[in-house]
């Protein structure tokens, strides 16, 4: 009998020795690619300074979600606070105590939007880059002018701090917790878009949707949401699951009002109250854009 404990014993000491050193290695697999040093050239934007612009800047900001991470001042939030996982804020963007305003140039703005890249070349974490990749100079420029001009409030978050579950997930999956690996990096942007009530600026439109809705926008869970998380909506006219039995006026009712067909209310993740700020003809091409899709079967 003794013998056979011993047996086991040494079996599980094996095992657990095992998963120790599988641990250690992920993680530090995972650290050196959250430590990771991208080059990304550095664009030449022309920002504009016109009371037009930048109005339109804070439009864009509100549509794309800015200020849902970091706040309505764009002073930043703790986003995640499970040290086992991660600690992250989202930047306090501001020229504020504690906020990247006071020494962001617009290249480094251009990076962590369109790069998923932080000014030390460090990946973003969670930074839905993969959503404005394809933001036309125009509008980025737009948006950054906006974003440098906001008051400055102070609001110092801290650093952010990967846990060793955060790292063991980024030696697995890197791409879906720092989106500057999943980006093309070298592709060339589109000076600016001219804005038309079709479906192909609706589809430039609706990209930032994909990163709740799915590259094919059939919902289901959302990328990085917890176990309780609501899964997102199936956007495609698909009648059984989708917007099949929705008409235009439906959707257009939806993103003012955050109400259903049905008159039940939208799920409050969905922010459709940064939606209701899209123009009517920008909905319109979005509408149009969402009826060319294929029908996918997802979660309403």
């Amino acid at each position: 009998m003794s013998k056979l404990v011993r047996v086991l014993a040494i079996a599980v000491g094996s095992v657990l020795g095992a998963f120790v050193i599988a641990v250690l290695v992920l993680s530090v697999v995972g650290g050196r690619k959250i430590e990771h040093r991208f080059d990304v050239p550095v664009e030449a934007l022309a920002l504009p300074t016109d009371s037009a612009s930048l109005a339109e800047g804070e439009r864009l900001a509100t549509v794309l979600g800015c200020d849902h991470c970091h706040g309505a001042n764009l002073a930043g939030t703790l986003l995640i606070d499970a040290p086992v996982f991660a600690v992250l804020p989202a930047s306090n963007l501001t020229a504020g105590d504690g906020g990247v305003g006071e020494d962001y140039t617009a290249g480094d703005f251009e990076h962590a939007i369109r790069h998923g890249v932080a000014r030390d070349g460090r990946p973003l974490m969670i930074m839905p880059s993969q959503d404005y990749s394809r933001l036309t100079d125009e509008d980025v420029g737009r948006v950054i002018a906006y974003a440098m001009r906001v008051p400055p409030v102070d609001n110092p978050l801290g650093p952010r701090q990967i846990g060793l579950v955060g790292k063991i997930i980024t030696a697995f999956a890197a791409e879906g917790l720092f989106p500057a690996y999943a980006i093309d990096q070298s592709a060339p942007h589109a000076a600016s878009i001219t804005p038309s009530v079709t479906a192909e600026y609706g589809e430039y439109l609706a990209r930032p949707c994909a990163g709740c809705h799915g590259a094919d926008f059939a919902g289901g869970r959302v990328p990085g949401g917890m176990g309780d998380a609501p899964p997102a909506g199936n956007l495609t006219p698909d009648a059984g699951s989708g917007l099949g039995s929705w008409n235009e006026n439906d959707f257009v009712r939806a993103m003012r009002e955050g109400v259903r067909p049905d008159g039940s209310a939208l799920d409050p993740a969905m922010p459709w109250q940064a939606f209701a700020r899209f123009t009517d003809d920008e909905l319109s091409a979005i509408w149009l854009f969402l009826r060319a899709l294929p029908p996918a079967g997802g979660s309403r």
